[in-house]
């Protein structure tokens, strides 16, 4: 297969330029560099692009004729080898590839990490609610990629906690693992949370509780923590795990404890055949509102694909 369209291992992270992007590729290579595996820069092209003229300070259109103008791919690949000389400037013993696609950003993302270990892309926010918005390659990446996705928003500096979201389902279970991995690599205390409401919830309605006769919600809690948590704690002995039960509604209750969190970790649900464009109603809100990075795993992704 032709290299520059076989999917890479590694961590895989999206750059477009953008301050968001920076970030991203920043928090991309330290978790590159913690998993000891190599990281993967990725521009990408949207076909068709208008044949230009260049004039020092200013593009012109040229009406007429649309080329993939080699101009364009060169400039992309100049920022790609900047960025990866600086990359290797900080972290000597990264290794870092390059690679630029023609084609729709999420498309080719989730296309060339298809393999990897990871994708990571940057949320996109204007003005004073940055935190409530997410970019569209973002989203479409969270929504189709079958591989775990971290978006990345700025984390509260000195903070060495992580939060797994736990509701006893498969991608929860695999969501634990991923929390439990992460947390050993950067020494962060492991918060797994459980918040009891009697579905069918609103992901942001009021929760519900039992009554008389009905489970007791802090022991049905502390049963599906125990399972999911259930041999981790031997593979990650290092990791001071922390659990909790709430009553709440379970998208504010799990952004709430995000406010201080070096990374939130949630399962993302799908369903049948098509499960890669589905995603469960609390891990869409947390890609969308979540305070800092966000990572949504998919179920059976816990192992890498050989």
């Amino acid at each position: 297969m032709d290299e520059a369209n076989r999917a890479e291992p590694g961590v895989v992270v999206g750059d477009d330029g953008s301050d968001g992007a920076r970030l991203a590729v920043d928090w991309a290579a330290a978790e590159a560099e913690a998993l000891g595996t190599c990281l993967v820069v990725v521009r990408t092209m949207t076909l068709p692009l208008p044949n230009v003229d260049f004039v020092p300070g200013v593009i012109t259109p040229v009406a007429g004729e649309i080329v993939a103008d080699q101009s364009f791919v060169d400039y992309a690949e100049q920022e790609l080898a900047e960025t990866a000389a600086a990359i290797g400037r900080k972290r000597p013993g990264l290794s870092v590839r390059t690679r630029v696609r023609l084609g729709r950003a999420s498309w080719e993302l989730a296309d060339i990490g298809r393999q990897a270990e990871l994708i990571v892309v940057g949320a996109s926010g204007r003005s004073g609610v940055a935190r409530l918005l997410l970019g569209s390659t973002a989203a479409q990446v969270v929504h189709t990629s079958a591989r775990p996705v971290v978006v990345v928003r700025a984390a509260v500096e000195g903070q060495r906690r992580v939060v797994v979201g736990v509701d006893g389902s498969a991608a929860s279970v695999a969501a634990v693992r991923y929390a439990y991995d992460f947390a050993d690599r950067h020494d962060c205390v492991l918060h797994a949370v459980h918040v009891w409401s009697d579905p069918p919830e609103d992901v942001f309605g009021p929760a519900r509780s039992g009554g008389e006769g009905q489970p007791d919600p802090c022991d049905q809690g502390e049963r599906v923590l125990a399972e999911a948590l259930t041999g981790l704690g031997e593979l990650h002995p290092d990791v001071v795990v922390r659990r909790e039960v709430a009553l709440g509604r379970v998208a504010e209750v799990l952004l709430d404890q995000a406010e201080a969190a070096t990374l939130l970790v949630v399962g993302g649900h799908g369903r049948g055949a098509l499960r890669g464009a589905f995603l469960g109603s609390v891990s869409h809100a947390m890609a969308y509102h979540a305070p800092c990075p966000v990572a949504i795993v998919r179920e059976g992704v816990e192992e890498h694909p050989g």
